[in-house]
Formats: C-alpha cells, structure tokens, sequence
C-alpha cells in the first residue's frame, strides 16, 4: 500500500523504559542489549498489518529525559494515536504516566492513547497483580478525560504483547486515517 501516505504515532514515556528497544524488536525480530538513550527524538518507518493487509508507519520515540521535553510538542503535532511506556521494575515511571498524557492531550484531546508495561519479563507475577491494580485505579481516573483505550504488558526481549500492542493501536487510528473508498 505504497500509495497510502504513513500514519504517524508518537511512544511516549520517561527515559530507560525501553521505548527504542519495543522499536527495535518490532523492527528486526530481535532484542538489542542496552540501547543508547535517544537525543530528543528519533523515529523508524514500519508496516504494521490491519484488515489483511500492511499499512506504513512513521513511528516517533520521544526521548524521555527531561530535558527533551521542550522539543515534544512539535514532533506531537499531526500525530493519529499515541504508545506511553513505563518500565515495570521501576515504578517512578508509572506514576509519571499522567505527565505524558497531559502533553500528549495538550496537542489532541481525541488522541487514543495505549499504555504498556515493558520488561514484563523482569519482574514477578506478583508485581503484575499489582501493576494491573494500579492500571485499573489510573483507568478509572483517567479514561473519560484522556482516551485511554487499553493497557498491555509487553517485553521486547521474549516479544511478548508486542504484536497485540501495535496491532491495537492499528485498529484504533487507521480507520479515522484511511481514504473512504466508495463502493
């Protein structure tokens, strides 16, 4: 679908939470160790499947230190739909969440937005429990303001749930995106 100009979403989320290494991963089918940090911001072009077919994505990776902040509303702008990642072995960046959806709404109210705990394969059952707990309160607290559409746990080095994670946000975004077709 080359004739299709690409869709672009922003991943979001504080610094270390694995923002570049889900690209990665999604890209090339492996797991880099120890990714450099990314300088502001970075971005990757991919295919991601909806409908039985691929569509082009021009994904940005906002860099999560704070001094990058200042560079994000202009790369927010035009942005269809919106990844937030937080690292679940440190809990600081999932109760910075409301900090990304705030800048994130600031440029559209409208933008669905997926959260995701990455490193799901570092931690313990346990931890899960309990970040699904806490994902439920934020859901709660959240949703109807900010368009939050759902909540994955993923890992970028056994490729869990990341699949469904961009395949969810696929199907939030394309169909608002994609040309009408008359039959």
């Amino acid at each position: 679908m080359s004739s299709i100009a690409p869709c672009k979403i922003v991943i979001a989320g504080d610094g270390g939470t694995g923002k570049s290494t889900l690209i990665t991963s999604k890209n090339t089918g492996k797991f880099k160790l120890g990714s450099n940090i990314t300088i502001g911001v970075d971005f990757a072009c991919m295919d991601i499947a909806f409908r039985e077919s691929k569509y082009p994505f021009l994904i940005y990776d906002l860099g999560g230190q704070q001094r990058f902040q200042f560079l994000h509303d202009s790369y927010i702008t035009g942005t269809k739909g919106a990844i937030v990642l937080y690292d679940l072995t440190r809990e600081k960046t999932f109760d910075n969440i409301s900090t990304w959806l705030a800048l994130l709404h600031k440029e559209n109210p409208a933008m669905p937005i997926l959260l995701a705990g990455s490193k799901c394969d570092l931690v313990q059952p346990e931890d899960i429990s309990d970040f699904k707990k806490r994902w439920n309160t934020l859901f709660r607290s959240q949703a109807p303001k900010s368009n939050v559409i759902g909540h994955h746990f993923i890992s970028s080095k056994s490729f869990e749930g990341i699949e469904d994670l961009f395949t969810k946000i696929a199907n939030e975004v394309l169909p608002s995106f994609l040309p009408v077709t008359c039959a």
